[in-house]
C-alpha cells in the first residue's frame, strides 16, 4: 500500500529535518508520514519506552484509514473490528440497547473500527517509523531525552542535559504535560482535573467465559457499557479477542487516596473498585473481582483551549494541542489524525521559507475539528444531573457522524492545493472543478507541488494554408459588432489554415490538427474610440477533443469537432475535412517551391491610399449560453491574442517555407442526415464566395504558440 504522496518529487527536492518533541502515537505517526514524504524525522522521548501501557485503545474509521494508508493493518497485531455497542442498565444487568456498528457502518465507512492494545499498536508504529525497511529514511529516536525548552523561531530544542538540535520546524507531540506548549504565546496552559477519575485493567477473555456470572457478558467484538448516573463501566476486546480491557470512570474524589502525580502509571485498590460500584450488578462486581493485581487508575484532565496550535516554527499535535477525555475514544484518533494532516501539508519538496505558512494552513485543518470533537466528548461524559440542569440531550448518532465522518489527509490535501493554485499565476481552472486544476496547453500539468514534464522531443508544427479573395459583405456577416474592414472595398481577404502539431508536452508527445477560417484586414473599435487590428477568427474545426476543451473553455475560441486529413507529397499538398466520412471541405495545392525574395516595388508615379495598419494579433468571440435561458448568454465578449512575437507563450520558429499560387478549395453543404452538428456551418461556408487564390503556402517548424498572451479585449 502506498503511502502519504505517491507522487514523483522533483530529483532535486530537499527533504526536511523535522524534530519531534514526543514519541507516543501521535508524534510516532507524524514520523512515518513524514519519512515517507521523504523527509528526515527525529525523535526525542522522555521515557525509556519501558512501561508500555497495559490498555486497549479505539483506531475508530477516521483514524484507522490514515493508518491503513501508511501500510499498517490493525489486524496484523490482533485488532479486534468492532461489531456492536451494547449497554447495559447498571443495576439489573439487562440490555437497554444495542447497535450493530459493523452491519450499519458497511454502508457508511470506508474503514473498519478496530479495538487494540495500545503497547502492541505504539510497538508496531514504532518499528515502522525506526526500520531501515520501508519507504523514505528511517526516523531516528532518542530516548530518556527530555525536552526543556523550544525556540519557535529557529527550530530549536534543548534537553534538560543542555544538548541543543535544531531543524526546520519542531513538532511538540509531548502529551498533556507538554514543554512545547509555552512556546507559544497564550499557550502556558496546565490541565486541571476534570472532576472523573478512571481505573484500568485487562482480564483474560476465557477467565470471564468459564465464570457463569460473567460469561454471558462476553460477546466478541463488542464494546459494553453500564452508565449510571454520575459512573460508567466500558468493555471491550482486544488481542484477537483474547484479552479484555476494562475502563471504569467514576467521581475523583471516591478514589483520591490512590491518585498521585504518576499520570498512567499509579496502581489501583481491587477493595475500593468494589466499594465506588457496590450498587451495580453482581455480573459486573464479578468482573471487576477477576481483576489481577495490575490495576492503575488515573485522573482524567481537560485543559482550556489553546489560542493556536502553531507559532513561526513549531506546531502541536495530540494531547500537547488538545488533551482528550476519554469517553469518545478519540484522543489517540485525534493525534493520528493531527499527525498525517501535518505531514500531508509538507510534501518533498517543501522549502524551508514556507514552512511558517504551512503551519498556519495545518492550525485552520484541525482546530475547529479538534476543539469541535472534544465538546463533544465534554458532553458525552457529563452525569445525568449535568446534562439535565444544562438542558442538553445526548446524541451519540451525531457526534459519530461528525467524528467518523472525515478524512484529514484528503481534507488536508485540498486544502494545500487551493493554497498553491492562490499562489501560481499559470493556474487555470475550467469544469469539472472538484478535481482541482486541469492539466492544457497552458498548464502542462496542473499541480504547483509537481515537477514538468520532462520534453525529450520539441514540439513541431506543420501548416498548410490557402490565402483567397472573398465577398466583404460575406465576411461582415461573420463578424460581430465594434468590427470593421480597413478597405472600402468590395473584396476582402480570408484564409483557411490547417496546422498538423505533434510532440505536445501536454498530450504526453501526441499530437492534433487545428484548421482555422481567418478574415484578414479588420480593426475593432473600443469604447475609448481607439483601434486594434488584425485577423477575425471565425472558427476554428479541431480533431481531438482535449484541445476542443481546454481552447473553449480557457480561451473562448470558436472550435468544433471534426476528422482533418492534411498531407504533402513532394511539392503537392492536400487538406480534407469530414464527419464520419462525410467530407465538406476540400484544398489542394500544387508547384510549391521556396518563394523568391521580392524584388524592390517601383516608385509610385500617383498618389495611393496608404496600405492598411499590420495585424496585431489575432480576434475571436467568446460565446457561451445562459443555462436554462434560451437566448441569453452568460459571456458574450472579444478576446485578443497579441502576435507571438509580443508574448511570452510564442516559442514557434519556421525552419521551411514553400509557396506556390496554384491551389484550389471548395466547400459541400452536405445534409443534416450526413453532417448533423456541423450542417450549420458547412451550409454557410458552401456559400462564401471565392473570387480567386492570392497564394497557398506550406510552413514547417518547431515550438508552438500557446495563446497564453489571450486576453478579453473590453
Amino acid at each position: 500500500m502506498g503511502g502519504i504522496h505517491d507522487d514523483q518529487p522533483d530529483a532535486e527536492s530537499k527533504p526536511l529535518h523535522v524534530l519531534i518533541a514526543g514519541a507516543g502515537i501521535g508524534g510516532i505517526t507524524a514520523a512515518i508520514a513524514l519519512r515517507q514524504q521523504g523527509h528526515h524525522a527525529e525523535m526525542f522521548e522522555q521515557s525509556k519506552l519501558s512501561q508500555e501501557t497495559g490498555a486497549a485503545i479505539h483506531l475508530a474509521t477516521n483514524c484507522n484509514g490514515l493508518l491503513r494508508r501508511l501500510g499498517f493493518m490493525a489486524e496484523d497485531i490482533g485488532g479486534v473490528e468492532c461489531t456492536n455497542v451494547v449497554e447495559y442498565l447498571p443495576h439489573n444487568g439487562q440490555v437497554k440497547y444495542q447497535v450493530p456498528v459493523k452491519k450499519l457502518g458497511a454502508s457508511l465507512w470506508a474503514h473498519p473500527w478496530h479495538l487494540v492494545h495500545r503497547a502492541h499498536l505504539h510497538t508496531a508504529l514504532k518499528e515502522m517509523a525506526v526500520s531501515p525497511d520501508g519507504k523514505g529514511p528511517p526516523a531516528k529516536l532518542h530516548l530518556a531525552s527530555r525536552v526543556q525548552r523550544i525556540d519557535a523561531a529557529n527550530a530549536t530544542i534543548v534537553l534538560t542535559d543542555g544538548t541543543e538540535f535544531q531543524g526546520d520546524l519542531v513538532i511538540g507531540a509531548d502529551g498533556v504535560h507538554s514543554k512545547s506548549r509555552a512556546s507559544i504565546s497564550g499557550g502556558d496552559l496546565k490541565a486541571f482535573d476534570s472532576g472523573k477519575s478512571a481505573f484500568r485493567f485487562m482480564v483474560p477473555t476465557q477467565k470471564l467465559e468459564s465464570d457463569l456470572k460473567t460469561a454471558p457478558l462476553v460477546k466478541r467484538g463488542a464494546l459494553s457499557m453500564w452508565i449510571a448516573d454520575d459512573r460508567r463501566v466500558i468493555m471491550y476486546p482486544c488481542m484477537n479477542n483474547t484479552m479484555m480491557n476494562f475502563v471504569l470512570i467514576h467521581p475523583s474524589v471516591e478514589s483520591q487516596a490512590d491518585v498521585g502525580d504518576e499520570g498512567w502509571q499509579e496502581t489501583g485498590s481491587k477493595d475500593r473498585m468494589l466499594a465506588i460500584y457496590q450498587s451495580f450488578h453482581e455480573s459486573v462486581r464479578a468482573v471487576i473481582e477477576k481483576a489481577e493485581e495490575d490495576i492503575k487508575v488515573w485522573k482524567l484532565l481537560d485543559m482550556d483551549k489553546m489560542p493556536t496550535f502553531v507559532h513561526e516554527r513549531l506546531a502541536l499535535l495530540g494531547d500537547a494541542a488538545h488533551p482528550f477525555l476519554p469517553h469518545q475514544g478519540q484522543g489517540g484518533g485525534q493525534a493520528i489524525e493531527d499527525a498525517i494532516a501535518l505531514a500531508t501539508l509538507l510534501p518533498l519538496g517543501t522549502l524551508r521559507q514556507d514552512i511558517p505558512e504551512r503551519l498556519r494552513l495545518y492550525n485552520e485543518c484541525r482546530y475547529e475539528r479538534s476543539h469541535k470533537i472534544q465538546d463533544f466528548t465534554r458532553t458525552a461524559g457529563k452525569d445525568a444531573a449535568e446534562l439535565a440542569a444544562e438542558g442538553k440531550k445526548l446524541d451519540m448518532m451525531e457526534y459519530q457522524k461528525y467524528n467518523f465522518g472525515h478524512d484529514a489527509y484528503d481534507f488536508a490535501r485540498g486544502k494545500l492545493q487551493v493554497l498553491l493554485n492562490s499562489k501560481d499565476s499559470t493556474v487555470r481552472f475550467r469544469g469539472p472543478l472538484g478535481f482541482g486544476v486541469s492539466p492544457g496547453p497552458r498548464r502542462p500539468l496542473g499541480m504547483s507541488n509537481l515537477p514538468p514534464l520532462v520534453q525529450t522531443d520539441p514540439e513541431t508544427f506543420q501548416t498548410l494554408s490557402v490565402h483567397f479573395k472573398s465577398s466583404r459583405t460575406y465576411l461582415e456577416n461573420l463578424l460581430p459588432p465594434n468590427f470593421a474592414f480597413t478597405s472600402p472595398g468590395t473584396l476582402a481577404t480570408a484564409s483557411l489554415s490547417c496546422t498538423t502539431l505533434n510532440g505536445m508536452a501536454w498530450l504526453a508527445g501526441g499530437g492534433y490538427s487545428p484548421c482555422g477560417l481567418y478574415i484578414h484586414g479588420i480593426y475593432f473599435t473600443q469604447h475609448d474610440g481607439s483601434k486594434v487590428y488584425g485577423s477575425y477568427l471565425a472558427v476554428l474545426f479541431e480533431n481531438s477533443a482535449d484541445p476542443i476543451i481546454t481552447g473553449r473553455d480557457e480561451l473562448g475560441m470558436p472550435k468544433l469537432y471534426c476528422e482533418i486529413d492534411a498531407g504533402v507529397v513532394g511539392d503537392n499538398a492536400s487538406v480534407s475535412l469530414a464527419w464520419r466520412g462525410t467530407r465538406f471541405c476540400q484544398f489542394n495545392i500544387s508547384g510549391l517551391a521556396t518563394p523568391q525574395p521580392a524584388s524592390s516595388p517601383p516608385e509610385p508615379i500617383q498618389q495611393t491610399p496608404p496600405p492598411p495598419p499590420s495585424e496585431q494579433g489575432q480576434f475571436w468571440h467568446r460565446y457561451i449560453p445562459a443555462v436554462g435561458e434560451p437566448g441569453k448568454s452568460d459571456a458574450d465578449y472579444i478576446v485578443f491574442s497579441p502576435h507571438p512575437a509580443s508574448t511570452a507563450g510564442g516559442d514557434a520558429v519556421s525552419t521551411t517555407t514553400r509557396a506556390s499560387k496554384n491551389a484550389s478549395l471548395a466547400f459541400d453543404k452536405g445534409s443534416w442526415q450526413t453532417l448533423p452538428t456541423l450542417h450549420h456551418a458547412a451550409t454557410s461556408l458552401s456559400e462564401m464566395p471565392i473570387y480567386g487564390i492570392e497564394e497557398a503556402r506550406f510552413v514547417k517548424g518547431v515550438g508552438v504558440d500557446d495563446f497564453s498572451g489571450a486576453r478579453r479585449i473590453e
